[in-house]
């Protein structure tokens, strides 16, 4: 780690600055990315959600992001300094997944940026799902990715609904959920829910 510090990517909650104020704290650049070569995907089952039941009433929207390699997929992220203290904590945090050093690319311009730290979970865990019967996202994690995507801006936040899928890899999350738009924006609502 130079100087103590590694460049992490946020793609999920980490995406809306208070939840990942929530692990981290103090001021931080955040610079929007993108990671090539990888899907984001709502495949992940952790053991402490507990499900939301907006949709269904069976208990399966509960998932919460994940990405995985995947030739010719990309998603955009935000990238920000981590130092020792921080890592700590966000590895508690993101206990589900293992860091690995990826190279990212400046949004905008598409310059390479060097190498960064994702948290992806091993493709052989047992607490993946890819079956979207069986697991959808919590409503949470989507409102917080999607609120804190379209406040970098809107071509950043249209980027991550035509990047986000399912569990099954294949159906875009956007897709799905694209008769509850508007609840998906409602931050307010959720954060105070989820703070009971």
């Amino acid at each position: 780690m130079e100087n103590n510090k590694v460049i992490i990517v946020g793609f999920g909650t980490l995406l809306l600055q208070e939840s990942l104020g929530d692990t981290v704290s103090g001021e931080r650049k955040f610079t929007p990315i993108i990671v090539k070569n990888y899907r984001r995907l709502f495949n992940l089952l952790p053991d402490h959600y507990e499900a939301d039941n907006r949709l269904r009433e069976n208990y399966t929207e509960i998932g919460a992001a994940n990405i995985e390699p995947a030739e010719g997929f990309e998603f955009n992220g935000l990238s920000f300094e981590a130092n020792a203290s921080d890592l700590e904590n966000l590895d508690a945090r993101e206990r589900y997944y293992k860091r690995s050093v990826v190279p990212h690319y400046d949004f905008e311009t598409g310059e390479a940026l060097g190498m960064c730290h994702v948290y992806e979970s091993p493709l052989d865990a047992r607490w993946l799902i890819r079956d979207t019967d069986k697991l959808l996202p919590l409503w949470r994690d989507i409102v917080y990715a999607r609120v804190g995507a379209y406040r970098i801006s809107e071509a950043f936040g249209k980027m991550y609904d035509a990047t986000t899928y399912l569990a099954d890899g294949k159906t875009l999350m956007i897709d799905y959920y694209k008769e509850h738009l508007e609840a998906l924006e409602d931050l307010d609502t959720v954060r105070t829910q989820y703070q009971k």
